[in-house]
């Protein structure tokens, strides 16, 4: 069990106790920050569950009718709700709690598993509380959030709340050496943890490298070169707030390594999350960039 998932082991150990001891509760929050493996833990979770296997500490088994059902995406005793930018509507809630009161027909238990669970408007979670407060025997729901701040407490009270830790390097780089992967050494800063971030970085680590470069040797640029930054590496919108987020740690590792310039490095990173506000405000894309990037370069420039 969970051994194709990287990371969070003492998650690992507790989970497989719940299903050795068979002491399922009805109701769980797996809440960490996102592309750490929750959802995957949980669709494993899940399948231990259901699966027929007499020998439970040999769950899930991967060839009885419920794991191989589940492996092929059609076990009638699993509903999955997985939202990913979208609110995750009241209708949906709904389906979800008309089809509790169905009882399971493979297995002894049905689970329920709300991806980005932190979607769910306030009416999608009032709907969803009187399952929590009076679920049948067989019903399991699941949770997962990058962000249980936005559940109800009402919620939040009747879940048993699993965190989940973000990964270390080591266990990023394990992933990695596993998917025939090959991490520059220094993007690992930039993944924060998560495997998710990760995976999306590496397919522009051009981009990730050229910031790299810049921001390393800003101080060498001159102003018509800093405005055409812009151009180079932040053509794409979606991508922007990753790249700030990257440039901050860029500066970070700068105010460890160079105590006599902390203070402009830390006041860079100062700039960056004056801008990653600005745009979440919608301010002008070109005009905040341009002023953020010229700002940086004469903070650094000050000092030269």
């Amino acid at each position: 069990m969970f051994n194709n998932i990287i990371g969070n082991n003492e998650n690992k150990i507790n989970l497989k106790k719940l299903i050795e001891n068979n002491n399922i509760s009805h109701s769980y929050i797996f809440s960490g920050m996102s592309g750490i493996g929750k959802f995957l833990f949980a669709k494993e979770f899940a399948k231990a569950i259901l699966c027929l296997n007499p020998d439970i500490k040999q769950r899930p088994c991967g060839f009885c009718k419920a794991c191989e059902s589940i492996e092929n995406g059609n076990n009638p005793d699993i509903i999955i709700i997985d939202e990913h930018d979208e609110n995750i509507k009241i209708e949906q809630i709904r389906e979800l709690t008309n089809n509790v009161l169905e009882k399971p027909i493979q297995s002894e238990r049905k689970i329920y598993i709300i991806n980005n669970s932190e979607n769910m408007r306030s009416d999608a979670q009032n709907s969803l509380l009187k399952t929590l407060e009076e679920p049948p025997e067989y019903a399991i729901i699941i949770l997962v959030t990058s962000n249980d701040n936005l559940l109800l407490n009402t919620i939040k009270s009747r879940c048993i709340k699993i965190p989940f830790q973000k990964l270390s390097d080591e266990e990023i780089m394990e992933y990695f050496n596993k998917n025939n992967g090959n991490i520059e050494p220094k993007l690992l800063r930039a993944f924060n943890g998560s495997i998710e971030k990760a995976i999306n970085i590496m397919d522009k680590k051009e981009i990730y490298e050229d910031v790299e470069e810049i921001f390393e040797n800003i101080e060498n640029y001159n102003e018509l070169q800093i405005i055409n930054l812009k151009d180079k590496v932040f053509k794409d919108k979606d991508e922007v707030f990753s790249i700030l987020d990257y440039i901050n740690t860029i500066f970070y590792y700068k105010t460890l390594h160079n105590i006599q310039k902390a203070d402009r490095y830390e006041k860079c990173i100062e700039i960056i999350e004056a801008t990653k506000l600005r745009l979440k405000r919608n301010s002008n894309y070109d005009m905040t960039i341009d002023n953020c990037l010229l700002a940086i370069w004469e903070v650094i420039k000050t000092d030269g």
